[in-house]
């Protein structure tokens, strides 16, 4: 294949790409909008976001919500390639977008990292990892799947678990690190 065969791929790969998500919108908007699932999702995206503005701890707001920043941004990358290589999707949506899901890569899994991360800050972090892998994989993910907020295609909850205890591992050693200094004028 040349360089401009490549490129009309490329082009009509977009062209697929961009039916496929004209179709999810009208579908969501269309099918899926108000119906209780879709509010179940909406509640997803809003209340977690409402505890922890009740629970954090203030003293270490900033450095929370940069564990939870962290969080997003790798489950939204992990997310897009699971999604754009069909190993799980997200039926019903919030938001109509093919590849992405508000409700629990976006606030409940980072909020839940930042409410385990304050409370028993001393509890050994593997003991909290694999909790947070487990609830997570084990019974979120199954709850949403019946709730039709996620469908598993060509994956395993277990993948999700080691993934998801490597998510709060990381976030606890990422938590810990002493860069959060002042910015003064010299």
């Amino acid at each position: 294949m040349t360089y401009q065969e490549g490129l009309k791929q490329v082009d009509k790969a977009t062209k697929m790409i961009t039916e496929a998500n004209q179709l999810i919108v009208e579908t969501v908007m269309n099918t899926f909008l108000y119906t209780w699932q879709w509010w179940v999702a909406v509640a997803m995206i809003v209340t977690p976001w409402i505890i922890w503005g009740i629970f954090r701890n203030r003293e270490s707001t900033a450095r929370l919500f940069s564990v939870g920043l962290l969080v997003m941004v790798l489950s939204e990358i992990l997310d897009a390639l699971g999604v754009s290589f069909g190993k799980w999707a997200y039926p019903v949506k919030v938001i109509p977008v093919a590849t992405v899901s508000f409700s629990y890569r976006l606030s409940v899994i980072p909020v839940l990292v930042m409410l385990l991360l304050q409370y028993k800050p001393n509890l050994n972090p593997f003991l909290k990892a694999v909790f947070f892998g487990a609830l997570s994989a084990y019974i979120g993910m199954p709850i949403l799947a019946k709730f039709d907020l996620y469908k598993k295609i060509d994956w395993s909850y277990t993948y999700s678990f080691f993934i998801l205890t490597s998510f709060y591992l990381l976030s606890h050693w990422f938590s810990r690190l002493n860069t959060f200094e002042k910015l003064e004028k010299k």
